[in-house]
């Protein structure tokens, strides 16, 4: 009895300490422009990062952020911290699509 309970209380502290859907990762970051394409689908548009030499593009305007992305005039590439992850729902098979959760200039 005891080994079983043992089995169950490691497994349950193992199963904790796991990824959840709804962690964000951490990085460096560059803005780099904007998505200009037009289409039927909601997949296009929105804006460009390049995160550890990949190219990743995020359609919504993060809640927490300090770069004002409606602003006409923004002067790119944008040296930026981001949280983000990728999709967990009908667009996580895009490939470069992710959701920012955090954005913010570095200093």
């Amino acid at each position: 009895m005891k080994n079983v309970l043992f089995v169950f209380l490691l497994a349950a502290i193992a199963g904790s300490s796991c990824n959840k859907s709804d962690d964000f990762n951490s990085s460096s970051a560059t803005l780099t422009g904007i998505d200009y394409r037009k289409c039927a689908s909601p997949y296009c548009g929105g804006w460009f990062l390049e995160i550890d030499g990949e190219t990743k593009r995020f359609l919504e305007i993060p809640a927490n952020t300090d770069i004002d992305l409606n602003d006409g005039e923004l002067e790119f590439p944008i040296p930026v911290e981001v949280e983000w992850k990728k999709y967990d729902n009908e667009w996580a098979d895009i490939q470069d699509l992710i959701k920012v959760e955090k954005l913010f200039k570095k200093n």
